[in-house]
């Protein structure tokens, strides 16, 4: 259903996925950021499949009713227009399995592109409130992009010089103090960094990592020692199990993270995965893909070559510099006894004959384990995101 509302001089239209006039109007959505950021270099869009799905590649959009986010979810879109020009949108949705594994009544917030305005990010905030209120929830928490788990949340608050990376959405500086003039509160930041896979491991480290495979009976493999199917299915277990008390997770199905994993194949480099099993039991996985967004940039002052765009990042995951290592989970039993380092060690004996960088991320700024150990093999800091929250009255 569109519905059409007028606040002062600015019209904001509400919509849904489903009908053919919103369809439509999905695509004004997605457009936006084309022209929001065209004179930014820094911006490197997603593909517009990946929102409205593309079915010559097999890929299902973010947006459409298919998407197996919306088994149990319900999602709602903005879009604030001034003079008849749009300037500015957002979207809000319910998570059912996000708020049954927490126990709570968190919505959010989500694809925030706005001028810098406080009363246009009012309203649209304000109407993704309302949406989420009559919903019953009690909380908006965001801005969190689809897909959950994979991109990243929150605003960029720092790093904005820092290279683009997939899925680490870029967005304009002033952004976090436009949310705070409305109320929203800071509560968490997740971090990224940087490292050069050639910097020499030190030998220390070497040593132990082998005094640990023999003491704990440590069988290390790659991706395709074992069927799809198996790593599928081990790969869940253990994520769900390792991320299972991380702030804001939401345990995947089978089902998602079988599409996950599919569509991770159209660019991955399978020896940037490593597979940890203690005493014969899948223990902890580790695994990185080539960061596309190398090759996601603009064709020139064209607009609409997003089949061009599609085979460029298709063909030029084997071409990139960089990596980005954002796939990893250690089962809780298995924590502290090494593995995450044996999994560095032998990951960086293929990267370091490839790739010029690797990406880590993101990380929650209370996960001390991982801290520790990206500061131990000196990584250096990239990114900060700040994800905000605002009590629903």
């Amino acid at each position: 259903m569109i519905e059409k509302t007028v606040h002062n001089d600015i019209e904001l239209i509400a919509f849904g996925n489903e009908s053919k006039d919103e369809k439509k109007l999905l695509k004004q959505f997605v457009n936006y950021h084309w022209d929001f950021y065209k004179n930014d270099p820094k911006y490197v869009p997603l593909l517009d499949y990946e929102y409205h799905g593309f079915k010559l590649i097999g890929m299902t959009g973010f947006f459409e009713p298919k998407n197996l986010f919306f088994k149990h979810a319900k999602m709602r879109f903005f879009m604030a227009f001034k003079a008849g020009k749009l300037v500015g949108r957002c979207n809000a949705f319910t998570n059912s399995r996000h708020n049954e594994h927490w126990n709570d009544k968190v919505g959010f917030f989500g694809q925030f592109e706005c001028i810098d305005d406080k009363e246009i990010a009012k309203i649209l905030t304000t109407a993704a409130i309302s949406f989420l209120k009559d919903l019953g929830m009690d909380t908006i928490r965001g801005p969190q992009n689809l897909p959950v788990n994979d991109a990243t949340p929150g605003f960029l608050t720092k790093g904005f010089d820092t290279r683009p990376v997939m899925y680490y959405h870029y967005n304009k500086p002033y952004y976090s103090s436009l949310v705070e003039k409305l109320g929203f509160k800071a509560v968490k930041n997740v971090f990224s960094w940087e490292q050069t896979p050639s910097r020499p491991m030190e030998a220390k480290l070497v040593r132990l990592c082998q005094k640990i495979i023999d003491r704990y009976d440590v069988t290390i493999e790659e991706w395709g020692e074992r069927s799809l199917e198996v790593r599928k299915i081990e790969m869940l277990d253990i994520y769900n199990a390792a991320w299972n008390d991380n702030y804001g997770f939401v345990p995947f199905t089978q089902e998602e993270f079988d599409q996950i994993i599919e569509d991770m194949m159209l660019i991955m480099d399978k020896k940037l995965f490593i597979f940890i099993y203690v005493k014969g039991e899948p223990a902890a996985f580790f695994g990185g893909v080539p960061n596309v967004s190398e090759y996601l940039g603009r064709i020139g002052s064209f607009r609409h070559m997003e089949l061009i765009r599609a085979l460029k990042l298709i063909l030029g995951a084997k071409k990139a510099k960089g990596f980005r290592l954002g796939y990893l989970g250690v089962k809780p039993k298995f924590r502290r006894l090494g593995l995450d380092g044996i999994m560095i060690w032998k990951q960086k004996q293929y990267s370091r004959t490839k790739y010029d960088y690797c990406d880590m991320g993101w990380i929650l700024e209370d996960n001390k384990m991982v801290i520790r150990l990206v500061e131990m093999i000196e990584a250096k800091k990239s990114k900060t995101y700040t994800i905000y929250e605002k009590e629903i009255s």
